[in-house]
């Protein structure tokens, strides 16, 4: 697809205009908005379909039908479904509306162009069942992208309630779409082992990040001091659930002051209670006797998340499971240490005793060890930043379009398998 296609993302459970770490909003909202942009910059035309679920730009009020924006710097065009009041008190019912909700993406994305559409990109699996008919009504070939895989989740987390109509649903998809993409070798091993899909129908499709926002500092990095006079800075953020574990992260800096009580020690923790698996951190961080060295913040924007990341020393990703963990790739470009359970895309992002440790357990006791190891011997915490932020250097998401790029091509060869 190296001349200018026209390209129809699929995003309904939420906006890709929302902050990340609010609500459902995370890593894939990231994506597909920058995967968007990326395309754009390259001459591509995208649509974005998503539903107001969480939209997160004003309105002069509550909008009673569908809605198109055009944001005329860029020429992305987000066409934003209204939802009934169910859907609204209770996500799970999405699925109920879908065949709806493609008509009138249909209707929307008609109006708005009658250029032919190349390629349908659908993230997630709600996306990804409204996705099969609007391609096959629009005569264009689906791709999908699963973000995460309900079977996959639920063997990585004994907390992990999946809507029994996932697995179902993502089986379908699997089948039906021309191409899938996957964000690592292990979530493509997944697609085979799970789906039955063969390797010719998966692309390796990375996300990226901001290199211009996600940087090391300018000039003399302070975290070069060892902490002994001056805190240890350490980061979670993320939604603030279970599966992400930042209960992980407080019962670390629980046992890091048992172990190093002369350290001093901070922890920010960065994100909001999202979701049926969300915690009481604060709660939590008392009953551990930490709530002085814990403190709170909302999502942050992009440019301020960097400078957290690059205030710290390290960044922490306990998560269940990840298929790939953009909040360590962006605190490896901003060059910090990010300390990660070792699964799924993480195993990936993280090189062991590199730009990282990966820990094989979610058990406090471990990451506190880790953290101590950390402090021990500050010469490898500099080695490990200067090559964390080596290595993200290649992750741009124009890198990430064109190999976006790549797959909507094996689509088009491939066709939609029988």
């Amino acid at each position: 697809m190296s001349h200018p296609h026209r390209v129809v993302m699929l995003s309904l459970h939420t906006s890709p205009l929302a902050q990340a770490g609010t609500g459902d909003a995370g890593g894939l909202n990231v994506y597909v908005n920058a995967l968007a942009h990326a395309l754009l910059a390259r001459g591509h035309t995208v649509d974005i379909v998503t539903t107001d679920l969480d939209w997160s730009l004003p309105e002069p009020g509550e909008a009673d039908t569908d809605k198109l924006h055009i944001f005329e710097d860029t020429g992305l065009r987000v066409h934003v479904l209204k939802v009934c009041r169910s859907c609204r008190e209770d996500k799970s019912r999405l699925i109920e509306c879908l065949h709806d909700l493609g008509a009138r993406a249909l209707e929307s994305l008609r109006r708005a162009d009658s250029a032919p559409v190349a390629v349908v990109h659908s993230h997630y699996w709600i996306s990804g069942l409204a996705a099969m008919g609007v391609a096959e009504q629009l005569g264009a070939r689906l791709v999908h992208t699963m973000h995460t895989i309900g079977a996959v989740k639920e063997e990585r987390d004994p907390h992990a309630v999946e809507d029994p109509r996932r697995h179902e649903a993502e089986q379908q998809i699997a089948a039906s779409a021309a191409a899938l993409t996957a964000n690592t070798i292990r979530e493509s091993a997944d697609l085979q082992r799970i789906f039955g899909v063969g390797p010719e129908r998966i692309a390796m499709v990375h996300p990226g990040t901001d290199l211009e926002v996600f940087h090391p500092p300018v000039g003399d990095d302070p975290r070069c001091t060892p902490p002994d006079l001056r805190p240890l800075k350490l980061t979670f953020a993320g939604r603030l659930q279970l599966h992400k574990g930042p209960q992980v992260a407080v019962g670390a800096i629980a046992e890091f002051r048992r172990l190093m009580p002369h350290v001093p020690v901070q922890l920010t923790v960065a994100g909001r209670q999202s979701g049926p698996d969300a915690i009481d951190i604060p709660a939590l961080a008392e009953q551990e006797g930490v709530d002085d060295v814990v403190v709170y913040s909302d999502p942050l924007p992009h440019p301020e998340l960097a400078e957290l990341f690059r205030d710290s020393d390290a960044v922490l990703v306990p998560s269940y499971s990840e298929s790939f963990g953009l909040v360590a790739l962006e605190a490896k470009a901003c060059g910090t240490p990010v300390l990660a359970h070792n699964v799924g895309g993480l195993a990936e992002l993280v090189d062991h005793g590199a730009t990282g440790m990966l820990i094989d357990s979610l058990e406090p006791e471990l990451w506190g060890q880790a953290l101590q190891q950390l402090v021990g011997d500050w010469e490898q915490w500099q080695a490990y930043s200067a090559e964390a932020a080596r290595c993200a250097r290649k992750y741009s998401w124009d890198a990430t379009a064109g190999q976006a790029l790549d797959a909507y091509q094996l689509a088009q060869v491939a066709g939609t398998p029988g």
